[in-house]
C-alpha cells in the first residue's frame, strides 16, 4: 500500500493510504514520525538479536562437528559449496574445524580449499547465515547416510 502525505491551504497535512484520507495538524504527524521510527529501531534491535542467536547456534553445531566421523566430514566437505565450506570452518572456535576439513579432502582439493579460505576472508554475519541454512540439510543428509551405514 502506498502512502501519500501533502499539506492543506489550512496547514494541516493530508494523509492518503489506499482509499482512506486522513487530515491532521502537524502535532500528529511528528507524533506518527516518532512512532514509525521507533517501531523501525525496535525491529532493528530484534533482528541483531535474531541474528546473534542463530550464529551461536550455528557456532555450537559446527563446534559439535570437530567430534564428527571423519566419513561424515569427508562426504559434506566435497557436497558443500566453497562459501558454505569457508563459512562452517570459520564458525568453529579456533582452527579445529579447518584442521578437520583439510585432512579429510585430497591433496589437490585441500590446496584449493586453503586458497578459498584465504580469499573468502570477509563473509558477513547475514551472509554465514544463509550459507549455514543452506548448509544444514546437506550436512543432516550426509550425517544419516553415514549413521545408516555403520548400522
Amino acid at each position: 500500500m502506498e502512502i501519500y502525505t501533502k499539506r492543506t491551504r489550512e496547514g494541516d497535512f493530508q494523509v492518503s493510504m489506499g482509499h482512506v484520507t486522513f487530515q491532521l495538524p502537524e502535532t500528529a504527524i511528528n507524533k506518527l514520525k516518532e512512532v514509525i521510527h521507533a517501531r523501525l529501531n525496535k525491529s532493528s534491535e530484534i533482528d541483531s538479536a535474531n541474528i546473534e542467536k542463530k550464529l551461536i547456534a550455528y557456532k555450537n553445531l559446527v563446534n559439535k562437528l570437530v567430534e564428527a566421523n571423519d566419513r561424515v566430514v569427508q562426504e559434506f566437505a566435497v557436497s558443500l559449496v566453497t562459501e558454505q565450506l569457508v563459512t562452517v570452518a570459520r564458525l568453529a572456535n579456533g582452527t579445529s574445524m579447518f584442521d578437520k576439513i583439510i585432512k579429510n579432502l585430497s591433496k589437490q582439493n585441500a590446496e584449493q580449499f586453503k586458497m578459498d579460505y584465504d580469499e573468502l576472508n570477509e563473509i558477513t554475519e547475514y551472509q554465514a547465515i544463509v550459507y549455514m541454512e543452506q548448509a544444514i540439510p546437506v550436512i543432516r543428509k550426509v550425517a544419516n547416510k553415514v549413521q545408516d551405514l555403520t548400522r
